[in-house]
C-alpha cells in the first residue's frame, strides 16, 4: 500500500510538473511561441509582390508590385485575375507617381492612396468611381513602406469609412517639439476617420493621455502605429516608443479606450530615452516599434533590435558613408534582429524571436493567419512569388 501510494505521488508529481511546464510555455508575456505552416500561395509573376489586403468573403487578394507599385487582383489559388492599369495621369489613373498602397472596400471596390493626390476609389473592373482629397497640410516628410499600408477602409451601417494615419497632418516647424516639449503630444494628431460619402474627416487623439511619456511630461520622439479590426469595430494604437498598446472600441462616433496593455520583451528597455535635440539622438539604439497587425482577434506588435551606440560611433568615425561599409553590414546582421510580441484576449501571451523561415511578415488576415514571403530576396532565385500562410500554434 505504501509503495503504491508513493508511486502514485511520484507519477502525479511528474504529470503536474509537465502540465505546469506546458502552461508556462504556452501562456505569459515571455512564453516562446511558434508558427505552424497552413499552406502556401504561388503567384506566377516575375516581379516581387507584396500583399496589401485580402477578403475571405470575396476570396480575393489585393497585391502590389514592390518595384512597379502596380496593383494586382489575385484569387485564393494564386491566379492573377487582373493587373490594374492605373499608374498614369489619365481620367482613370491615379498619377504616374503611383500609390503608397491599396486596400479593399467591401466585396466589390478598392482604394488607392495616391502619393500626392488623395484617395482613389475603384471597382473590381478597374474603373475609377470617385476621388477623395488628400488630408495632407503640406509635404513635410515621406515614408514608404514595402509591407504596410496607412489606411483601413470599412463599411458601417451601409456607409463607407476609412481610418488611417497621415504624417503630413503635422508641420513640425509650426508645432516644434524642441520648443514646446511634451506639449507636442497634445496637438500632434495624425490619426483620422474619413467619411467617404461627404469627404469629411475627424482627427483622432494620437498620443493617448495614459501613455507614460505624456504623463511624465517627457518628449521621447514622435510616431504611432495603428491597426483596425472592421468586424469588431476596434482600433489599436501603439506609440513607437514605450511599451503600451491601447485598444479602443470604435463602434460609435468616437473611439473609446477599452484596454491598455503593457508589452514586455527582454530586448526592450522599460525606460524610454528622452530626446536631447543634439547629435546624441542619432546614435540611439532604442528599439522602436514599426508594425502592428490584427491576426484574427489577436494583435501582433513588431520591433527590431539595433546596433549598439558605441559600435555605431566607431563605424561613423571610420567613414561618413559607414552604412555602405562591409563592417556596418556585418554589425547589422549580428545585432539587428526582428522581434514579434503576440497579444490575445487583452493580454500578452508570448513572443516570437524568429520566424520559421526567412522573409518578412507580409500580411495578417481576419481568420488569424499571418503571411510570410521572401519574394524580394529569395534563398533560391525563382520566376514566381510564394506567400506562406501560417497560424499561431496554440
Amino acid at each position: 500500500m505504501t509503495k503504491t501510494f508513493s508511486a502514485f505521488l511520484m507519477i502525479a508529481g511528474m504529470v503536474f510538473g509537465c502540465t505546469s511546464s506546458i502552461e508556462q510555455r504556452e501562456y505569459g508575456p515571455n512564453a516562446k511561441l511558434t508558427l505552424e505552416l497552413v499552406d502556401s500561395i504561388v503567384v506566377q509573376e516575375l516581379q516581387p509582390l507584396a500583399t496589401d489586403d485580402y477578403s475571405p468573403e470575396a476570396g480575393y487578394f489585393l497585391m502590389r508590385g514592390l518595384r512597379s507599385r502596380k496593383p494586382y487582383l489575385v484569387d485564393e489559388k494564386g491566379t492573377i485575375l487582373q493587373v490594374f492599369d492605373v499608374l498614369h495621369d489619365g481620367p482613370n489613373g491615379l498619377g504616374v507617381n503611383g500609390a503608397f498602397g491599396y486596400r479593399l472596400l467591401g466585396r466589390d471596390r478598392w482604394i488607392a492612396e495616391g502619393t500626392f493626390n488623395g484617395y482613389h476609389v475603384y471597382d473590381l473592373a478597374g474603373k475609377k468611381q470617385f476621388q477623395l482629397p488628400s488630408l495632407q497640410k503640406g509635404m513635410f516628410g515621406m515614408s514608404v513602406y514595402h509591407y504596410q499600408t496607412n489606411f483601413h477602409p470599412y463599411v458601417k451601417g451601409g456607409k463607407d469609412y476609412m481610418v488611417g494615419r497621415e504624417f503630413n497632418l503635422v508641420n513640425s516647424q509650426e508645432l516644434n517639439p524642441e520648443e514646446i516639449g511634451a506639449a507636442y503630444y497634445d496637438s500632434a494628431n495624425i490619426l483620422f476617420r474619413y467619411n467617404l460619402a461627404d469627404s469629411t474627416h475627424q482627427l483622432l487623439e494620437t498620443y493617448p493621455k495614459g501613455w507614460t511619456p505624456r504623463i511624465e511630461g517627457s518628449f521621447v520622439g514622435s510616431g504611432v502605429i495603428m491597426a483596425f479590426h472592421p468586424g469588431k469595430q476596434e482600433m489599436a494604437v501603439l506609440p513607437v516608443k514605450g511599451n503600451q498598446l491601447f485598444v479602443y472600441d470604435f463602434s460609435g462616433e468616437q473611439p473609446i479606450l477599452r484596454d491598455t496593455i503593457e508589452l514586455f520583451h527582454k530586448d526592450r528597455p522599460l525606460q524610454v530615452p528622452v530626446v536631447k535635440f543634439s547629435e546624441e539622438d542619432q546614435f540611439s539604439d532604442y528599439p522602436s516599434f514599426f508594425d502592428l497587425r490584427y491576426a484574427g482577434d489577436d494583435l501582433v506588435a513588431v520591433f527590431s533590435t539595433k546596433i549598439p551606440t558605441d559600435i555605431i560611433r566607431q563605424l561613423r568615425a571610420g567613414s561618413e558613408q559607414y552604412f555602405n561599409t562591409p563592417e556596418y553590414k556585418e554589425a547589422r546582421a549580428m545585432y539587428s534582429k526582428m522581434r514579434w510580441i503576440w497579444v490575445s484576449g487583452g493580454k500578452q501571451i508570448g513572443v516570437l524571436d524568429e520566424l520559421p523561415r526567412s522573409g518578412h511578415l507580409d500580411f495578417a488576415d481576419t481568420n488569424g493567419h499571418v503571411y510570410l514571403n521572401d519574394n524580394a530576396d529569395p534563398e533560391v532565385e525563382r520566376s514566381y512569388n510564394v506567400f506562406y500562410r501560417y497560424r499561431l500554434k496554440r
